[in-house]
């Protein structure tokens, strides 16, 4: 029987099982739909690694706490085992596209770096692996930094903070803590908070390393709009760059990009030469992509918006007449601070999905009508119809995950943008 336990028997278990053979570790995989795979329990010998996955309320997680094991999280394991210095961003929203922008520029800067953690290669995949000339750029979820009790990067970065995955962590506090876990114990290097989210610069109160911010307007923080351009400053000195982001940035898009610039300042990256990476960027598909015109009204696929706060986000990028499609699987988040923000632009809301009630309750709270719908062609179906005569957009952007209906985000765009295509087939022929 081992003393090592690996919690989790998904893709982040299996990695975490590979690493451990690669140490010479034997390991016993438990997870609560089966059980120990092969001889194996809980006891105050034992240490638990943990995949993100393993929920706070999960079965054998009180079982291991009751027995006194050592519960460790894939990612504070890493970080022990990790030679290279790593910059991990966390957030509500905004972590994939700042990660993907910060490894962009360390990439066409010659740096060398790879791109790890939450949604693509497990860091316990690639760790052993990482020189010590190497930056680790880390997507960190609420999920993985849960359980952390060490964990320090090089430089943290948090881009934003609202209420998500209540039905995960319990209540928002408990996913704010989580969160904190990012840099609650960074003593060298930087973190660096968002100055337009007051909730993420409320938590560098707490930090005890450099803290710096960045703004799309605030002249106060460390990197910010400025006029024709943009100003970093730290260290004593102030870097303009005579440049402004294309108009393929939105309005959070920029705040991320601001934020990878100032990642990669930490790290010793000209801001010139970031903004240079950046003007040659690609948006990941789902994120406010547009895929059709139709007649006049234009189709938007924002299914990675799978909490209240992306949504809200997105309906502020806009000043277009839209019709809004939003619903999905339940997360425990009220919708009341959509409708009560409400833009006067939007003409109308279908709802779909699990959640297509409580949005279409929370909207009357306001004075909004919502049409429910059973299937989404039918919404996407709606919502252009009604916007032919004025033109527009059709807006997908929905507060809520995929998975009463479909196998992720990924899968939601994809079948919003294949009705697209048959609603434009349709349309060229009358």
């Amino acid at each position: 029987m081992s003393d090592i336990v690996v919690y989790g028997s998904g893709k982040t278990g299996r990695s975490i099982v590979k690493l451990l053979e690669k140490l010479h570790k034997n390991s016993v995989v438990y997870d609560d739909l089966h059980g120990f795979y092969g001889d194996g329990g809980f006891s105050s010998s034992s240490i638990v690694l943990l995949s993100p996955g393993v929920p706070p309320n999960a079965h054998g997680l009180a079982e291991a706490e009751k027995c006194g094991a050592c519960l460790v999280a894939e990612l504070e394991l890493c970080s022990w085992l990790c030679r290279g210095r790593c910059i991990s961003v966390t957030g509500t929203n905004g972590k994939t596209t700042t990660c993907e922008m910060i490894y962009r520029i360390l990439t066409d800067c010659g740096r060398k770096s790879r791109l790890l953690g939450n949604g693509g290669i497990p860091f316990s995949e690639q760790v052993l692996d990482v020189d010590c000339d190497e930056t680790v750029v880390l997507e960190s979820s609420s999920f993985q930094l849960e359980r952390c009790r060490t964990f320090s990067p090089y430089v943290s970065v948090l881009t934003n903070l609202a209420p998500d995955h209540i039905n995960w962590h319990g209540s928002f506090e408990n996913y704010r803590k989580a969160k904190q876990n990012n840099f609650i114990r960074q003593i060298d290097g930087y973190a660096l908070f968002n100055m337009d989210d007051a909730a993420a610069a409320a938590m560098s109160d707490d930090c005890r390393c450099a803290k710096l911010y960045y703004s799309c307007d605030n002249p106060r923080a460390n990197c910010f709009i400025d006029g024709s351009g943009v100003t970093v400053r730290g260290d004593g000195r102030e870097i303009h760059i005579d440049s402004l982001f294309s108009q393929r940035f939105v309005g959070h898009d920029i705040s991320n990009a601001l934020a990878a610039i100032l990642a990669c300042a930490c790290v010793g990256v000209s801001p010139n030469d970031a903004m240079q990476s950046l003007k040659n960027f690609v948006f990941l598909p789902h994120r406010l992509q547009r895929t059709d015109s139709i007649d006049g009204v234009t189709f938007i696929d924002d299914s990675k918006a799978t909490n209240v706060h992306a949504t809200a986000s997105a309906l502020g990028c806009f000043s277009e007449p839209l019709a809004l499609i939003m619903g999905g699987s339940d997360k425990g988040e009220s919708f009341d601070s959509i409708f009560f923000h409400l833009p006067s632009n939007v003409l109308q809301v279908a709802a779909v999905g699990q959640t297509a009630n409580a949005i279409k309750e929370s909207a009357a709270r306001y004075g909004i009508g919502v049409k429910i719908f059973d299937e989404y062609d039918e919404a996407i179906r709606f919502c252009f119809h009604s916007m032919q005569p004025c033109g527009g957009l059709v807006l997908m952007s929905n507060a809520c995950a995929s998975f009463d209906k479909f196998g992720g985000f990924e899968e939601r765009g994809e079948y919003f943008k294949k009705i697209v295509k048959e609603i434009g087939i349709e349309n060229s022929k009358n």
